[in-house]
């Protein structure tokens, strides 16, 4: 099992994080917000724009998780960022944006990196 890793680069006016590994499950029992090192890395580097790499993450949520992390990810728009997922197709569920969308966060999530940063930039 490959060893969960976070990786921050800062380019051209957006932070690019590259997740891999194996997501720890002890993460998502924690009370904080799993987006946290996000938003505080976007403040750090004073950028309001980010790109999430996933593709190479390993993951295993269920429908529970999937509601928390939709839930969880509205603090990143109330942050005032403007965040890009993306995903291997097999990753994505639907119920995360809606449950993002419907509490009012502007969450993308593709499957493309050239999609994910003409998004993030408009």
């Amino acid at each position: 099992m490959d060893e969960y890793k976070q990786e921050f680069q800062d380019q051209d006016d957006v932070l690019f994080v590259r997740l891999s590994g194996q997501f720890p499950r002890e993460l998502l029992r924690q009370q904080r917000n799993l987006f946290q090192p996000l938003i505080d890395a976007c403040h750090a580097h004073e950028r309001k724009k980010a790109i999430v790499d996933a593709r190479d993450l390993q993951t295993d949520f269920d429908t529970m998780e999937i509601f928390e992390l939709g839930e969880s990810a509205v603090t990143l728009t109330r942050q005032g960022l403007r965040v890009a997922l993306v995903a291997r197709q097999d990753m994505i569920d639907r119920l995360f944006e809606d449950v993002a969308f419907n509490r009012g966060g502007v969450i993308g999530v593709f499957t493309d990196m050239d999609e994910a940063r003409d998004w993030v930039l408009k």
